[in-house]
């Protein structure tokens, strides 16, 4: 009786330890590289909508050519932005 008791013991800790492995190994990373690319996502749709709304300001169409000094700004900015996200996520 208390051979068969440790064998369901021992059978019970390697599937939890399997469990955690497969977490920590496989589903993390994966949950981890979801974040960083809905991160890098929102990152580029907002870099956009900044963009068209300083093109918008100087009176030009969507997605123009801003001038030199605006445009290196705006894309300061992204870069930092997505630093962060690598920060965050990686």
């Amino acid at each position: 009786m208390a051979n068969k008791f440790i064998k369901i013991i021992l059978a019970l800790s390697i599937f939890i330890a399997s469990i955690s492995l497969f977490y920590k190994f496989v589903l993390e990373p994966f949950q981890q590289k979801n974040k960083l690319d809905q991160c890098i996502q929102t990152l580029e749709e907002h870099h956009s909508q900044r963009w068209n709304n300083s093109c918008k300001a100087l009176g030009l169409e969507e997605g123009c050519g801003l001038d030199k000094d605006a445009a290196t700004i705006h894309l300061r900015v992204y870069e930092n932005e997505k630093e962060d996200c690598y920060r965050k996520y990686e």
